[in-house]
């Protein structure tokens, strides 16, 4: 028989793993419950603790990964040592007996006649209750009304579903809602096919006219990866596409690229952005929904634009250097130009344009004016001399452009 996790810190206190397809309609049923437990002062714990996945078969033979829920629970119904056991429903051909929880009935309640024997009265009943005390082993059978003097005025109704509760607890781990079941796939596994793909087709954007890397990883991915357990089929085209390029995800130069760019993400001050802090939680879960399929697609390009800007900012630290001196007006050849941040003022768009000269130097420029990457010279006042990430910089006023 299943018996739930037990916590050390109270012996009363369970664990359960919950799929998360049916933790919406538990959710209902545990504050209902709550509110009942809060207004008599029974006492009730609730809590959700972690999660955890596991490969799961459904009727059809199915395997897949699924989530689960870790919750936490606490609760009992008892007032001077009496527990509510079972719901006794008397027939003319006998008693059927509704136990809440796991303890041996004694005999004589399988026949017993509708009598309370708290107040001793002995009337027409359907339903009777059975209560037990924890400490002497003593059943006793009563009415609805005396019912509430052992559960501390919780009716009938409440104490039954609040016990039926743990029940449907254990229910809910060892039956998941199939239908409603979320597929979860390997991060890691995903971002080998991910690698293989730009290896043989580049990098191409999801929002681009052509077949993205998102699309193409999670076509190959899911074909190779999930054919062996849904049975999907042969899909020649993609088989084709494989066998042309020698697909091969988890070879050795794939690995050692998933776990540098790994390794880099994790190294990453998840506030440099909004873009870096969901790459970085999406690469930090051991299971991902297709929902993060995108987002993991472009890990490696932004791994390798951060190295190259890394390479060329190192570059630019060895052969930067100060131009001319505070005020003077210089014209300058431009290797490269670009927009590095902008912010809107009361008098338009404020620009900031960093300038790479041909002499390998550094020059910055403030200006409201939009200057393009067609230009070959620009002309201006030296403001000042800084340096930023070690990379010394010449920031200019009054620019004009040729």
């Amino acid at each position: 028989m299943y018996r739930p996790l037990v916590t050390g810190r109270d012996e009363d206190m369970k664990r359960f793993s919950i799929h998360e397809a049916n933790m919406e309609k538990l959710l209902k049923k545990i504050t209902t419950i709550r509110n009942k437990c809060e207004k008599y002062g029974c006492k009730f714990h609730f809590e959700e603790v972690g999660e955890e996945f596991k490969e799961l078969e459904n009727e059809a033979g199915e395997t897949y990964t699924a989530r689960f829920v870790i919750v936490e629970v606490e609760g009992i119904a008892i007032i001077n040592g009496w527990k509510f056991i079972a719901t006794v429903e008397h027939t003319e051909h006998g008693n059927i007996i509704r136990k809440v929880c796991d303890v041996k009935i004694p005999v004589k309640y399988y026949t017993s006649k509708p009598i309370c024997e708290h107040c001793n009265s002995n009337r027409v009943r359907k339903d009777t209750y059975l209560v037990m005390n924890e400490e002497t082993g003593e059943f006793k059978q009563v009415g609805k009304s005396c019912l509430k003097d052992f559960t501390r005025g919780m009716d009938a109704a409440l104490v039954t579903q609040f016990q039926e509760m743990f029940k449907e607890l254990e229910m809910h781990e060892t039956h998941p809602v199939y239908e409603s079941c979320k597929r979860y796939y390997k991060t890691e596994t995903f971002l080998h096919y991910v690698a293989e793909t730009i290896k043989h087709f580049g990098y191409v954007k999801a929002d681009s006219q052509d077949r993205s890397t998102k699309e193409r990883a999670s076509d190959y991915f899911l074909f190779k990866e999930y054919n062996k357990h849904f049975g999907l089929g042969i899909d020649e085209e993609l088989e084709n596409e494989l066998a042309t390029h020698s697909f091969n995800p988890f070879s050795d130069e794939n690995k050692k690229l998933v776990e540098t760019a790994m390794n880099w993400i994790y190294n990453k001050s998840d506030t440099e952005d909004d873009y870096i802090h969901n790459l970085k939680v999406a690469c930090s879960l051991e299971y991902i929904d297709f929902r993060k399929f995108g987002i993991l697609a472009s890990l490696f390009q932004a791994y390798n634009k951060d190295i190259h800007r890394q390479a060329k900012l190192e570059t630019e630290k060895d052969v930067s250097n100060y131009v001319g001196t505070i005020g003077d007006k210089i014209n300058i050849l431009i290797s490269a130009i670009e927009c590095v941040t902008s912010w809107e003022t009361t008098y338009g768009t404020i620009r900031i344009y960093k300038i790479l000269g041909n002499d390998g130097n550094v020059f910055t420029c403030k200006t409201s004016n939009c200057i393009t990457n067609g230009i070959t010279s620009i002309r201006g006042t030296i403001k000042n001399h800084n340096e930023y990430r070690g990379v010394k910089q010449t920031a200019l006023t009054r620019c004009r452009v040729f």
